[in-house]
């Protein structure tokens, strides 16, 4: 299970009324419990798949917004935390608009439990618009990009 995956279960448990749930797949098993103190279990050969995919490029399957040409599509948040533009403060965006990006260059950052997780490219695009502002909190399945493959 990737992390994007774990984020995704994470969420969605959340939302309902359950107090425990576990997920097994692949040899790999994911508990979650609601109440006095969270507990998330993923055995020792998970975890280091887990950490791997912290860098590794994420995103929803795009999908285009209304009222926009077919060819342009979405990259939405996979896990919720605070979106940076750059590797730090005083530093240049890895994107601005126009920008023709190759497959696996980094797109931004996103905060979660106080890991900066780098996100990259899936496939070569072109940025149409930055729809997050950096700093900001978003939610799973927030745009954050609208993009055209190249």
């Amino acid at each position: 299970m990737d992390l994007k995956q774990l984020y995704a279960l994470m969420e969605r448990f959340e939302r309902t009324s359950l107090s425990e749930l576990t997920f097994k797949k692949d040899g790999e098993e994911v508990t979650l419990k609601k109440g006095a103190a969270p507990l998330v279990h993923v055995p020792t050969a998970g975890i280091a798949a887990v950490h791997a995919q912290a860098a590794v490029a994420a995103a929803q399957p795009p999908a285009g917004l209304p009222g926009r040409g077919s060819d342009i599509e979405v990259i939405r948040a996979p896990i919720v935390g605070t979106f940076y533009r750059s590797p730090a403060p005083d530093a240049a965006p890895f994107v601005e608009k126009g920008d023709r990006v190759k497959k696996g260059q980094t797109l931004c950052i996103l905060e979660a439990m106080k890991l900066m997780n780098e996100f990259q490219a899936e496939y070569d695009l072109e940025i149409i618009a930055i729809l997050a502002d950096n700093g900001t909190m978003v939610e799973f399945g927030s745009p954050l990009f609208e993009v055209r493959r190249t």
